[in-house]
């Protein structure tokens, strides 16, 4: 007895079975993971952020898997994090390939072309914004701070501006501007004839006037590291009816502090950097940190574009 031929349309879903196995068992066989990404952390908050946001936006563009450990500094800034956090990530990233940076403060493409097949540590500074320019918004919503510390820092705005208005009278529109001055290490000898330059209190003035100019009431709230050499400077420069100089706090309540701020008015260094792209509103940088044709020029491309962003206001 013969048996029945299959129809056609059995014929087609059984060559659609037999293919979509040979997919799968190809992809099964063949198919190669994503490697991970280490990044290493060095330097104190503002390295750390830029550390962690370019290797981040580094990693979403190249499939890979962003690894840190779990005693990490930054990990307990910001407990949002979106990366795999294991304990003693050092060894395990200890054995993945190296992979280094031409210039510390300027978008580089070449330092992203290896293969992402490969665990890889990035030991780079990669202070630029380009390279976390496409993720953003996961930065934004990755770099909040703790409960307590945000509170602690809104306590701080919101007292030494009762304390203006007390004195002043003045509360319609007040804007909040966030002023961070760094000097003192950027004194000593050895950061002076690598390149780095300190603002100058007549770019300050300049910066206020702005402010004053276009606000009719303005209150500067001046945050500064708590070493002699800054508090001393900041309190013979610094002064003026609207201007009130803050209690040294924890270092993230600083940075969460400027961040709440209207405005921001910003000096040399990270932490400055940071506490800016933290604050969303206008932002007035110091532009002329950079001793022309030191060493340390070279780590910024020509324009500084790739360091400051476009949107922020340049003055010296």
């Amino acid at each position: 007895m013969r048996l029945p031929c299959p129809s056609t349309k059995r014929k087609v879903v059984s060559c659609a079975v037999l293919f979509g196995l040979l997919i799968f068992t190809h992809h099964y066989l063949f198919y190669e993971p994503p490697g991970y990404i280490c990044p290493y952390f060095r330097g104190r908050l503002g390295n750390l952020m830029f550390i962690y946001a370019s290797v981040y936006g580094i990693a979403k563009s190249k499939g890979m898997v962003l690894v840190v450990d779990t005693n990490d500094l930054i990990q307990t800034v910001f407990p949002n994090l979106n990366a795999l956090a294991i304990d003693s990530a050092f060894y395990f990233c200890n054995s993945s390939r190296l992979v280094y940076e031409r210039r510390a403060c300027a978008y580089d493409i070449d330092t992203m072309q290896f293969d992402n097949k490969k665990n890889t540590t990035l030991k780079a500074y990669l202070q630029s914004w380009k390279y976390f320019k496409d993720v953003e918004k996961e930065i934004r919503r990755q770099f909040v701070f703790k409960q307590e510390v945000q509170d602690k820092a809104q306590a701080i705005i919101n007292n030494y501006t009762r304390e203006y208005i007390q004195h002043s009278n003045i509360s319609n529109n007040l804007q909040i501007i966030g002023v961070h001055i760094r000097r003192g290490d950027y004194l000593k000898p050895g950061k002076i004839a690598f390149g780095y330059k300190v603002a100058t209190k007549s770019y300050l003035y300049k910066a206020f006037k702005f402010f004053r100019s276009k606000f009719k009431n303005c209150l500067f709230l001046i945050f500064t590291a708590p070493n002699r050499v800054d508090l001393k400077w900041r309190k013979y420069h610094m002064n003026g009816s609207d201007v009130i100089n803050v209690d040294a706090n924890e270092r993230d309540v600083d940075m969460c502090a400027l961040s709440k701020c209207n405005h921001t008015i910003i000096t040399v260094g990270s932490f400055g950097w940071w506490s800016a792209w933290l604050n969303q509103g206008m932002t007035i940088y110091y532009n002329d940190v950079v001793k022309p044709n030191s060493y340390l020029s070279r780590d910024f491309s020509a324009d500084m574009k790739d360091y400051f962003p476009s949107s922020w206001i340049g003055m010296q």
